[in-house]
């Protein structure tokens, strides 16, 4: 039976009070960013079903995106090409991608990835082993440690790798060239969950990752990933706020038909279903960055009446309709 589960409390904004301190900052890399992807290939087909896209459907920070007509992904209009993904992740050793994984570690591994571990626990009942593929700074790992499960990180970005690992007792991040290598049998022989936690959106081709995983003996597949969701609506109205969800390293976003396009292509089963965004937390955020000439203490007491106390209700209806920014799956190969 499909264990399904539906939102989160959101008390992140400690954790995420860059959003609202430096927006201005943010945003300016943003658009570095962007700009630097305006520059590569063109993207001619999709990139989940490879099929040919046609019109565009939203502008968004100088980036046209395409939903597919076949599968209904959401794609860039540019290709993540060698020298883009070189740029962005792995450059100076991974130095100019490391900015929002420093500091709040602990407070991270505590609101963000305890639960998802918890979660993951929760629906495979038996004795779980985790090869994290991506691991960024580790947050998952210690997740994972803290429940004493067994676990083996793989992460491109060596100062990542090294941040990670002076987090962790067993220092079991290790690092892998991006453009060489996956996982081989070697990582998998002795685990029985991969876990990819916002992977495969990052990823050139995220065929070959699924490829190998189907090849692997590993039976689970953890996954999180973003979806077009309201939160796409508000970075294109809030041009002046820093664009969380759609921009720099997503340069696309699935939706449920291109996810139900996958599932069947690998003949994956879902087993576990966990959706939750922040969307409304999106929403608080832009809304309260672009307010223009208000008495600060009045306008903040309003403001806490009128919307933020109804921020998790509110996230809570587009959760429950599936139309949040993020989707956790737990997948088992149909063998």
């Amino acid at each position: 039976m499909t264990k399904l589960k539906f939102s989160k409390k959101y008390d992140l904004f400690d954790i995420k009070k860059d959003f609202f301190l430096n927006n201005l900052k943010n945003l300016k890399k943003i658009k570095k960013i962007n700009k630097y992807y305006s520059n590569q290939k063109k993207r001619i087909f999709c990139k989940i079903c490879n099929f040919k896209l046609k019109d565009f459907f939203l502008e968004n920070f100088s980036i046209k995106y395409c939903l597919c007509k076949k599968c209904g992904h959401l794609n860039g209009r540019y290709q993540d090409t060698d020298n883009f993904i070189k740029w962005l992740y792995t450059r100076a050793d991974g130095k100019n991608y490391k900015s929002s994984y420093v500091g709040n570690y602990k407070q991270r591994v505590k609101k963000i990835y305890l639960p998802k571990a918890n979660f993951l626990k929760s629906v495979i009942k038996s004795k779980i082993s985790v090869l994290d593929f991506g691991s960024g700074a580790g947050h998952f790992l210690k997740a994972l440690e803290k429940l004493n499960i067994k676990s083996k990180g793989l992460e491109p970005n060596k100062i990542l790798v090294n941040l990670g690992n002076s987090q962790l007792k067993n220092k079991n991040l290790y690092h892998f060239n991006i453009n060489n290598d996956f996982f081989n049998e070697g990582d998998t022989k002795n685990y029985n969950v991969l876990s990819l936690i916002h992977v495969l959106e990052h990823m050139q081709n995220p065929h070959q990752l699924l490829k190998s995983f189907k090849r692997s003996s590993i039976n689970y597949l953890y996954l999180a990933i973003p979806l077009a969701s309201f939160s796409m609506f508000i970075e294109n109205a809030f041009t002046n706020v820093f664009p969380r969800h759609l921009a720099a390293g997503h340069t696309h976003l699935f939706t449920r038909k291109s996810l139900d396009y996958i599932l069947k292509k690998y003949n994956l089963k879902i087993i576990g279903e966990w959706w939750f965004g922040s969307d409304i937390s999106d929403l608080l955020r832009s809304i309260s960055l672009s307010s223009k000439k208000i008495n600060k203490t009045e306008y903040k007491k309003y403001f806490q009446h009128y919307i933020l106390n109804l921020a998790d209700e509110l996230q809570s209806t587009l959760d429950k309709n599936k139309l949040c920014s993020e989707v956790h799956l737990v997948l088992k190969k149909n063998n």
